[in-house]
């Protein structure tokens, strides 16, 4: 595996995309829906009020 720091560029694109799956995790937890993840290589289906609550606890997030 790759030991070298990502570029700035890599590390704010990152942070974008975190941002934009937050988004759209809020959206549609307000509307009810549900979304797909990845659970040990398998699709899984749950309410995205759940997976807005995974990621917010996740030490990787930040708000």
């Amino acid at each position: 595996m790759n030991k070298q720091k990502p570029s700035k560029q890599a590390e704010e694109a990152r942070v974008c995309m975190g941002k934009a799956v937050h988004d759209e995790l809020v959206k549609k937890a307000k509307l009810g829906q549900d979304v797909i993840i990845n659970r040990n290589g398998e699709p899984y289906k749950i309410p995205a009020a759940e997976a807005l609550r995974i990621q917010e606890e996740s030490p990787e997030y930040n708000a």
